[in-house]
């Protein structure tokens, strides 16, 4: 099976590449330019250096959120596009539970935090069973930061690109991550995606989109003023 992963949840976006459950390959998009200029030909360059065609491609998988609200649409729309020209299947992939995967540290509770804007998080919680899997025990919400860092419990662990400046305000018994480990990654979209289809999970290609799980500032504005 031929796959394609997307992250673009941030502004260090990737891709990867993987047949079967192997990575072939994965790459970093060049973030000094937008987006939009920097997926495609990345995309070809690696499609084609693998020896693939896009049509090529069985399996499509994308960050869905939470994450940059213009990053998000470029990533699903970019996969959706793919997906449609080459007939493949479509699997959307909670961004924090991307940055759960990457932490194979002997963990039980496991926190994940994106930094979600007014001083604010998006957060979401995993359990880790004796498979290694994460389980979510805590859907994706958005908690103020500073306030939801002090309730975290002594022993408990936390990752994500949220942390960032902020970890003076956890309890000192809370374990940090890595920091190499903070940021979701086209591959770890990939694998959790992958675990998702072989297990009978994918998305409808029509209804597949991005989960911001919160209003954008400028229709919180409109809401406002209406």
């Amino acid at each position: 099976m031929k796959t394609l992963a997307i992250d673009t949840s941030t502004r260090q976006s990737s891709v990867a590449l993987f047949q079967g459950s192997e990575l072939v390959v994965a790459q970093w998009l060049d973030s000094s330019l937008p987006t939009t200029q920097a997926i495609t030909p990345l995309l070809n360059q690696l499609v084609d250096e693998a020896g693939w065609k896009p049509t090529d491609l069985q399996l499509v998988i994308a960050a869905q959120g939470p994450g940059s609200f213009t990053g998000l649409r470029i990533g699903v729309m970019t996969a959706k596009t793919i997906a449609y020209v080459s007939g493949a299947t479509t699997v959307g992939v909670n961004t924090l539970r991307a940055i759960a995967h990457r932490c194979d540290d002997n963990v039980s509770r496991l926190h994940v935090v994106m930094d979600a804007q007014r001083k604010q998080f998006f957060h979401a919680a995993y359990d880790r069973d004796d498979a290694g899997t994460y389980v979510e025990v805590q859907s994706t919400q958005i908690v103020d930061d500073k306030e939801f860092l002090a309730s975290i419990s002594a022993g408990e662990s936390i990752t994500g690109p949220g942390l960032k400046n902020k970890l003076e305000f956890l309890p000192e018994a809370v374990r940090v991550v890595d920091e190499n480990e903070w940021a979701p990654t086209a591959e770890s979209v990939g694998r959790v995606g992958i675990a998702d289809f072989l297990a009978g999970r994918f998305d409808d290609f029509w209804s597949l989109n991005p989960n911001y799980y919160r209003k954008s500032a400028a229709e919180e504005k409109l809401e406002s003023e209406g």
